[in-house]
């Protein structure tokens, strides 16, 4: 991965890429309100996002809704997401007020939740479809706004020396939210006896959220702009060769790695004989738990070594891990499974530390837009389909499938190969 390093200035330059912005002038709070205000928007976006295969669930449950409606709805939340960051970025590199964005994100999600359970109580089964289908598209779009929102505002906020921990402590609250939602589901649902009244507290929470990011006002303005509103930088190209390759090495990754995560479950059941146990809740936290440690680990090495090494060590070692599971019982593989969650819960800060170091300038959520949005989110969509392809619909074949996907991330990283080598600024305080 050699290139051409900068010089020993204070600016950073990579070959064909505007520089970045100067140093950002930021709210009262500083640096700690950008990423406190970020970190709970990602806490919510994420631990929200949680509610949609639940809902398919209530849907298929007490509904009508058969297994073809289910399988369009899943479809259209996740290309509906994947699609719709590229327009949430654009909107923000040309008008600013990314934080105002991002809490219409999350109060979006409150309102796809409040659909999703309109539809569970609908007893008419032609209405429960057509509500499922907005509430995905009202959801879809709505959980595109945070990542390539909050990850720009991070990456203004911070300088290049510290802003992989930045977003790796980020990634890190996104990474609870999807570990702890479902266990705060099912105990409110305790409470209150009732699985749709438990889909409303957390629209409510939601909109809470909404309500609060809204009223801090949080945004980071490059220097010189004003006081107000802020004045938009000139954009570059909506995207150049570096954000082109970094969105097909997060597409690859995800395929594999999305893909194996959604069909995880059914592995434990099937193949390793958990059952719809506690001890399968208990593997899934595992999983997940991961990438509390892995996020932050991985942001504070990117921020000390090359951005390509890490993302190239975290692929490779969520590959060898899935292999290790795979042939290996008892606590060897708890071990295993535990390292793959790390490794592969690590792309966040390392993808999007690297979108900041290539994104030309003026267009740094569209970028992040394009390789979240249309990469991880887009693999996202389409790994579960390739898994269930190459396994010819039997569940003794789904880890030859995942052994495939594994090869085909490694491969993916050829990508990084012509990603030139960033400049380094002198290493600064993460919270300076």
């Amino acid at each position: 991965m050699a290139g051409s390093a900068s010089g020993s200035d204070d600016s950073q330059v990579v070959t064909g890429t505007a520089a970045e912005p100067p140093a950002p002038v930021l709210p009262r709070g500083g640096r700690w309100a950008v990423l406190g205000t970020t970190s709970l928007a990602h806490f919510v976006n994420d631990g929200t996002v949680f509610f949609v295969p639940v809902m398919a669930d209530l849907l298929t449950s007490r509904g009508h809704v058969s297994a073809a409606v289910i399988t369009v709805m899943l479809t259209v939340f996740y290309l509906s997401s994947s699609a719709a960051g590229i327009g949430v970025g654009r909107l923000a590199d040309r008008g600013g007020s990314r934080g105002a964005k991002m809490a219409l994100g999350i109060l979006g999600l409150a309102i796809g939740l409040l659909l999703f359970a309109t539809a569970v109580a609908s007893s008419n089964s032609a209405q429960q479809e057509a509500l499922a289908m907005l509430a995905a598209v009202v959801a879809g779009v709505s959980s595109s706004a945070y990542h390539p929102l909050g990850a720009s505002l991070i990456s203004a906020a911070f300088q290049p020396s510290a802003r992989a921990r930045a977003l790796g402590a980020n990634g890190a609250l996104g990474s609870l939210g999807r570990a702890l939602y479902p266990t705060i589901f099912f105990a409110v649902t305790g409470l209150i006896s009732s699985h749709t009244g438990a889909v409303v507290v957390f629209a409510a929470v939601a909109a809470g959220s909404a309500l609060l990011l809204w009223t801090t006002r949080v945004d980071a303005r490059p220097q010189g702009g004003t006081t107000g509103a802020a004045a938009p930088a000139k954009s570059g190209p909506w995207l150049d060769r570096n954000i082109a390759v970094l969105t097909l090495v997060s597409f690859l990754r995800s395929v594999a790695f999305t893909g194996m995560v959604a069909w995880l479950p059914v592995y434990f059941t099937r193949e390793r004989g958990l059952g719809l146990s506690s001890e399968l809740g208990l593997m899934v936290t595992l999983l997940y738990a991961g990438g509390i440690v892995g996020q932050p680990l991985f942001g504070l090495l990117a921020d000390k070594v090359d951005k390509r090494l890490m993302l190239a060590l975290a692929t490779t070692g969520a590959a060898a891990a899935t292999f290790g599971y795979l042939h290996t019982g008892g606590a060897g593989s708890l071990v295993l499974l535990g390292l793959f969650g790390i490794f592969n819960f690590s792309g966040f800060p390392l993808l999007m530390s690297l979108v900041a170091d290539y994104a030309p300038r003026g267009s740094s959520t569209t970028a992040n837009a394009f390789v979240w949005g249309l990469g991880s989110t887009g693999g996202q969509a389409l790994g579960p389909l390739v898994i269930g392809l190459l396994a010819l619909s039997s569940y003794h074949n789904l880890a030859g499938a995942f052994q495939i996907l594994a090869v085909l991330a490694v491969v993916g990283l050829a990508g990084l190969l012509v990603l030139p080598r960033v400049g380094r600024r002198a290493r600064a305080p993460l919270f300076s």
